[in-house]
């Protein structure tokens, strides 16, 4: 078996093509790390700009990154000079689609956001209209309903001491049922077992 020695010494073709593709790729690092530079400037300046501004610096700097890289491929290649164009192309119609993409899901989001907004509003009168209907019905009970109760109360005390002076003449209305109406038969059975008797 024989070996071949291949040294750059014997083959100047080799070391100028070594050389060419070791300042290519140079030239492709270096644009690498410009675009790694400012998109870290992009990132750092982001709070500051609107969203806008932010869309259109981003694509501007894709943009030309995809420049400066097509640039170092064809020096390198001059075959690759008919697809730079197709793909620069292709790159910018893709940054198009996304961007619309974008802006239509930016627009989604703020119309959930306004349906949002929406549904806390109504919810909110639906709320304060079954605190208002609570608030009347609670100051009904609190005055109309002790009123049910304490107006025949009043009647039988009335009545008891009509019958305490002597007077077993008295008689009053029962209207309703429950505990006060019992009592107040059983007071107006009273009485009238004290007017036989008497």
């Amino acid at each position: 078996m024989q070996s071949v020695n291949i040294s750059s010494d014997s083959h100047p073709q080799f070391r100028q093509w070594a050389n060419e593709g070791k300042n290519r790729f140079d030239r492709i690092r270096e644009a690498v790390r410009a675009y790694e530079k400012d998109l870290d400037d992009l990132v750092k300046g982001a709070r500051r700009k609107k969203r806008v501004q932010l869309i259109q610096d981003l694509n501007a700097r894709v943009g030309s990154f995809d420049t400066q890289i097509t640039q170092a491929i064809q020096e390198a290649n001059p075959a690759l000079r008919q697809v730079a164009p197709d793909l620069q192309s292709s790159s910018q119609e893709i940054l198009r689609l996304t961007s619309e993409l974008e802006q239509q899901n930016w627009g989604r989001v703020q119309t959930d956001h306004e349906e949002g907004r929406h549904l806390i509003h109504r919810a909110e009168w639906a709320l304060s209209i079954v605190s208002t209907v609570t608030l009347v019905f609670s100051v009904w009970v609190s005055f109309v309903l002790p009123r049910q109760v304490t107006k025949p109360l009043v009647r039988l005390k009335e009545a008891v001491d009509h019958a305490a002076t002597g007077n077993y003449e008295v008689e009053f209305e029962l209207h309703g049922g429950g505990e006060v109406v019992e009592l107040a038969k059983s007071v107006q059975n009273l009485t009238s077992l004290l007017r036989r008797n008497a």
